[in-house]
């Protein structure tokens, strides 16, 4: 596996020894900027019932969980190694019932229709392998006026980068909005595009009908 494989393949699912080290370095420093850009976008309010899908080293649910009081922030990584991190992160938070968290593939798992008020994902519409089947799930979950928000890098930006292509799938922000309408939610779908530094970051924001 070439380097640029090996890479792609860990931003996808952090595993092993540079998993545990080397990625949840990348993670928590590469992605505080855009974790606070979804952070603000999604206005946590004290009983929201929010799902991550994706969440990394638990970063954005410690800081979500930091903000409810009788809502509950869960949720899914499919990385073992990430979930045993987030799981150190967010101790506290487990053991007051704020946060919940599931190994697995969101694809796969038996949410109930209408269960959550918002749902978020940061830097991980790349790696769907199906996504308009994950779309239209992310959809099916959120109850009617419920709000999912996902963040994801400039195109340009990442075509730069020589990503393996069998790994990621990069997204234009038409694309997004197309694939989110197209999985049901309501139109127009919202998106922030904003700039840290030398890089261009966009979050999409789109309602559930």
């Amino acid at each position: 596996m070439g380097l640029s494989a090996f890479f792609s393949s860990q931003a996808r699912k952090p595993s092993g020894l540079f998993g545990r080290l080397v990625m949840s370095a990348v993670f928590n420093i590469g992605n505080a900027n855009i974790n606070r850009f979804v952070y603000e976008m999604m206005s946590v309010k004290e009983n929201d019932h929010i799902l991550e899908i994706g969440f990394g080293t638990g970063k954005l649910m410690y800081e979500m969980a930091g903000h409810i009081d009788t809502g509950l922030i869960e949720g899914v990584d499919f990385s073992e190694d990430m979930v045993s991190i987030a799981r150190r992160k967010n101790k506290g938070y487990l053991a007051e019932g704020k946060v919940r968290i599931h190994k697995g593939n969101f694809d796969d798992m038996p949410f109930r229709k209408g269960i959550f008020a918002k749902a978020c994902s940061v830097n991980t519409i790349y790696f769907w392998q199906d996504p308009d089947q994950t779309a239209r799930k992310i959809a099916n979950i959120l109850e009617p006026g419920g709000m999912f928000v996902t963040a994801f890098e400039d195109i340009e930006q990442l075509e730069k980068r020589q990503l393996s292509e069998d790994i990621f799938r990069l997204y234009s922000t038409d694309r997004v909005k197309s694939l989110l309408i197209e999985a049901g939610f309501s139109t127009p779908v919202h998106i922030e595009t904003r700039k840290f530094g030398s890089s261009l970051l966009n979050c999409a924001v789109a309602m559930k009908t």
